[in-house]
Order: C-alpha cells, then sequence, then structure tokens
C-alpha cells in the first residue's frame, strides 16, 4: 500500500507536467511486475467501532476506580465539608454576632465588671475553693475575676461604673468619629484578654491622671472593630478619656507598628502617657498609638 501511495502521488505530481505523464494503467503493470516489500509485522484485522466504544476503550484504565482512588475520593469530600463548615462557623461566630448585635441595638460590651474592692491593696489574695470557675487572673482581689460570658444565652448590659472609680470608663477621639465604652481585661492563659465591642483597659497598668503608661486595646476587625480606623490617625491629633469624674485629654504623639513579642511598648513610663493597641497587617503586627497627657477638668 506504501508504494502504491507513492506511485500514485508521483503519478499525480507528474501528471501536472504535460512531458512527463504516467498512465493509469503503467502504474498498475509497474506493481504487477514488482514484488511488494516484505512487513515483519501481521497485519491485524480492520474492526469498526462507534467513537463511544473507542472512547471507552482508550479510557478504560483511567476509569477504573481502586480502593486507592475510592479513599482519596472520600478524603476529598472530607476535607471539603471540613472547610465549608469551618467558613460557616467562622462568618455566625465573627460576621453573624455584630449582625445580631446590631439588630439588637446593642452598643455595650456584655461583660458586666464588679466593683473594685480595693484599689492598693495589702497583698495579692487568691479567690476562694467555693469558685473554681473562676478564670486564673492575675486579679489582687477576687471580686475583680470576670466569668467569661455566655454568648448564647441573653446577656445583661453593662453597668456603668461608678462616678469616682479611678479606671478608665469612656474613651472618644473626635478625628475618627470614636465614641465607646471601656471595660478592664486582664492575662488569661499568658494573653491579654481583648475587649469585645469596646476599648480593654489593661488591668495593672497606669490609671489616667497618675504618673504611667495608661494602656488600652481593642479589635480592629470583628467583634466590634472599635479601633478599626485607629490607623487614620494622625500626630497631634485630640483623645478624650474619661474616668472618675474627670475628663483627660491627650495628644498624639507617635504611631507605629511592631511584633507581638515587643511587649515592652505596655512598661511603665515616666510622665502620663497613653497607649492604644490594636491588630494590623492581617493580625501579624500590633498598631501602637502614643499619646501626651495635655491636660484634665472635672465633668461636671
Amino acid at each position: 500500500m506504501t508504494i502504491l501511495s507513492q506511485r500514485r502521488s508521483t503519478s499525480q505530481q507528474c501528471s501536472s507536467s504535460p512531458t512527463q505523464a504516467v498512465s493509469d494503467q503503467e502504474l498498475l503493470q509497474h506493481l504487477l511486475l514488482h514484488e511488494l516489500p516484505a512487513r515483519r509485522d501481521p497485519l491485524r484485522p480492520a474492526q469498526l467501532r462507534s467513537r463511544a466504544a473507542h472512547r471507552t476503550e482508550a479510557f478504560r484504565g483511567f476509569l477504573l476506580r481502586t480502593w486507592f482512588d475510592q479513599a482519596l475520593w472520600v478524603a476529598e469530600v472530607v476535607l471539603f465539608v471540613s472547610m465549608i463548615a469551618v467558613f460557616i462557623y467562622w462568618l455566625a461566630d465573627g460576621y453573624g454576632r455584630d449582625w445580631w448585635r446590631a439588630w439588637q441595638g446593642q452598643t455595650a460590651p456584655v461583660v458586666t465588671p464588679a466593683p473594685v474592692a480595693s484599689l492598693a491593696p495589702s497583698g495579692p489574695v487568691a479567690p476562694p475553693a467555693a469558685a473554681p470557675h473562676l478564670p486564673a487572673l492575675p486579679f489582687t482581689a477576687p471580686e475583680l475575676a470576670i466569668e467569661p460570658p455566655d454568648y448564647l444565652a441573653p446577656q445583661p448590659r453593662v453597668q456603668p461604673l461608678p462616678a469616682t472609680d479611678p479606671r478608665p470608663q469612656r474613651l472618644r477621639i473626635p478625628s475618627i468619629n470614636l465614641d465607646t465604652s471601656i471595660y478592664e481585661v486582664f492575662v488569661v492563659e499568658g494573653a491579654w484578654q481583648v475587649a469585645e465591642y469596646a476599648a480593654g483597659y489593661h488591668h495593672g497598668t497606669a490609671l489616667p491622671g497618675t504618673v504611667g503608661n495608661t494602656v488600652l486595646s481593642g479589635h480592629a476587625g470583628l467583634r466590634g472593630a472599635v479601633f478599626r480606623d485607629l490607623p487614620a490617625l494622625k500626630v497631634d491629633d485630640e483623645i478624650l478619656l474619661e474616668a472618675g469624674g474627670w475628663l483627660y485629654r491627650y495628644r498624639v504623639r507617635e504611631m507605629r507598628n511592631v511584633w507581638p513579642t515587643q511587649v515592652e511598648v505596655m512598661d511603665p513610663t515616666p510622665t502620663p502617657v497613653l497607649t492604644l493597641i490594636t491588630c494590623t497587617n492581617w493580625d501579624t503586627q500590633r498598631l501602637i498609638v502614643i499619646a501626651d497627657l495635655v491636660d484634665s477638668r472635672p465633668l461636671n
């Protein structure tokens, strides 16, 4: 067949030239007089199949599933379902909770801080044995312990602190339209708590109006995100802090990003300083705002 094709091709090429035309009779005579080259492999009988049958035969090895393929398929399904469940939980726990609070018109945090028994106790007092549910917090009196709230149950609104309580009660930053309440947070399992739907006053840091570093922290993403606009602050912006019936006015001196391990930003200072802390850069760093006390005056 190869020689026949070659001869026919040669005949077609030659037929284009009138002087070198080869007739079909001469080509047939040449094929009859000469032997065809021998083939090593015998020809298989031709078999006509439909396209679907040919496709099935060609992909037989790919469509046949073994136990390993079945295990991989089950693992893929389990992983996909787990990812969807985690995403739904994250969405409900974050944006869902924020939406629920906004729908109910709640703007205050859900934890009710207990009154301070003594701001300067003579020594640390261990929590009583009859209250094992209290978290291991570095409080100086059992009355300062705050039990984590159950968000699945209705929560009471936060009771405002007494006007004479020296702890920070309200934070206002006019340049970013921030006006939020404050409640005290503690160290739990080696990490500071973060206030939800409010700013958190770090227990043990300086009280407003005294020499030292007053530290406040808050969320920048979910759970109220009271500090989401903190990056818009500029040097010399005004910060107002209410505590103990007094209004303390601070002026922003410095803003910088630090790593979570750089806890020296909360160290005591020789002058009255306010430090605001929130997350930034996808929670890989902390935005630090440092402000100096300018003046203070009674609220009334």
